[in-house]
């Protein structure tokens, strides 16, 4: 088994280059792969960019899945920042910290899944940057464009309805049995839902942290009932009683969380088939403070302990 010690940086990029085609596509990518410097065509909309690193042991282990399994998430939960705002992926940067000891057939199979995950979803890998590090770290960074309106997470209003796509759950069930989850595809959803939204964010850190981020950006509170949650069927078959409540803060799920202004939830409902995932209202935004108020079953406030993930704090 060949690794990356033995093959070298400068092997292992011209063969990912060759892979990738360095020169233009006859469309928006001037120069691709293997120059200082990538260089695409702009166009008239706004450039959305955002970026994220996965770091092994901190987001993932490398047991629990497949390199190219590793690769097509790590482009997933950054396209979910851009479906967040109502955007499209164009173009990808990929930059990866790998200790030499790694396997030439391992980095392979990341690029690869990741390159896939991309073209799949209409951006191309146009660059990046390899260097050794005592552990394997994916930074990736996307610019997109936004087809219509860019929603952020500042123009919720009291009185708006609270939805969220998909299930929730599943993920940080996963992340408990030592697997890596599954990101969903939900630019599409992000685009149309764009339409209707005053306000969107991605659920990456739990939904009730998540969601207090858009109190805060938006000056509201906000009320979530945990009743109405959507929850991952494995993940309440597993936590009976307490599925809602860990869906609430577990995080890694990657939906859309959504704030619906209540004249536009008939237009809402009518999008909604053709999504691609089902929409549940799970709660409201408030006047009052930015923070977010969870309701049990009984319709009585209830303490959710940690609402999310937190890189620093225990």
């Amino acid at each position: 088994m060949r690794r990356l010690r033995d093959v070298g940086e400068q092997a292992w990029l011209a063969r990912l280059i060759a892979r990738l085609g360095r020169t233009a596509d006859g469309g928006r990518v001037v120069v691709g792969p293997g120059d200082d410097a990538a260089v695409v065509r702009a166009a008239r909309r706004p450039l959305l960019l955002t970026t994220d690193t996965l770091v092994e042991d901190v987001h993932f282990r490398s047991t629990w899945a497949t390199p190219r399994a590793l690769g097509r998430r790590a482009f997933a939960v950054n396209a979910s920042d851009l479906a967040a705002m109502g955007g499209v992926p164009r173009f990808a940067l990929l930059s990866l910290e790998v200790p030499p000891e790694m396997s030439v057939a391992r980095l392979d199979a990341l690029t690869a899944g990741f390159a896939a995950a991309a073209r799949r979803a209409g951006a191309r890998l146009v660059g990046g940057n390899l260097a050794r590090g005592p552990h394997l770290a994916v930074t990736v960074a996307l610019i997109g464009e936004a087809p219509g309106r860019i929603v952020t997470r500042a123009g919720a209003r009291a009185g708006d309805l609270l939805y969220v796509t998909g299930a929730l759950g599943a993920a940080g069930l996963a992340v408990r049995r030592a697997r890596l989850a599954v990101a969903p595809d939900r630019v599409a959803a992000g685009v149309a839902l764009a339409r209707v939204a005053s306000a969107m964010i991605d659920v990456s850190d739990g939904l009730v942290q998540d969601v207090g981020h858009v109190c805060r950006a938006s000056g509201v509170g906000a009320t979530v009932e945990l009743a109405r949650l959507p929850v991952a069927r494995p993940c309440r078959r597993t936590l009976g009683a307490h599925a809602a409540e860990f869906a609430a803060t577990a995080g890694e799920d990657y939906e859309l969380v959504v704030a619906i202004p209540r004249r536009r939830e008939r237009r809402l409902l009518a999008l909604a088939p053709r999504l691609g995932c089902r929409m549940t209202r799970i709660g409201r935004f408030d006047l009052g403070p930015a923070r977010v108020q969870v309701l049990g079953p009984a319709g009585r406030v209830v303490g959710v302990g940690r609402p999310g993930f937190d890189h620093f704090r225990r």
